[in-house]
């Protein structure tokens, strides 16, 4: 499954616009992307935007921002479906994730998970990268709550031969 995962992700395109914003509120209920945000982020911003499709549908999508004169790349959003969930699309897309970063010139990759998603912070730590910092208040809750984030890194390097 692994090679049929990683042959289904490629660029996000305009036409997927509709798709990708049905996925990211159905799967951030609390701070999800605005239509605006995410059209921008596909043709307007300095990031590469990935989805994932299987059988004609978009199951997952990862966005990753760079900033000119920098070697850190930002995973800003990794997003899987539930009925997509378990089959190591998340895995796959944020390798693939990386590899666009080295592309790009980029040696270190950040991203940021809440404290309580442990599926999240397990798919980061099995990839290779490390707990650095607390962010206290970081993401917001439903209502007026907040959560704890943690920060996350990991140094990238070409894969060997």
């Amino acid at each position: 499954m692994p090679g049929a995962v990683s042959n289904a992700i490629r660029a996000a395109r305009a036409a997927d616009l509709d798709a990708v914003a049905a996925l990211e509120a159905a799967c951030f209920t609390c701070d999800a992307q605005s239509r605006r945000s995410l059209r921008h982020l596909l043709t307007r911003a300095h990031a590469d935007f990935l989805v994932c499709v299987l059988d004609e549908a978009i199951v997952a999508d990862v966005v990753v921002l760079y900033r000119r004169a920098s070697r850190v790349a930002r995973l800003y959003s990794i997003a899987v479906s539930d009925a997509a969930r378990g089959r190591g699309i998340a895995a796959a897309l944020l390798a693939a994730a990386e590899a666009r970063a080295l592309v790009q010139g980029c040696t270190l990759m950040r991203a940021e998970a809440r404290a309580s998603n442990h599926a999240s912070r397990a798919l980061f730590a099995h990839a290779g990268y490390r707990e650095t910092t607390p962010l206290c208040d970081y993401y917001r809750g439903p209502g007026a709550r907040r959560e704890d984030g943690v920060r996350l890194e990991k140094i990238l390097s070409p894969p060997s031969e």
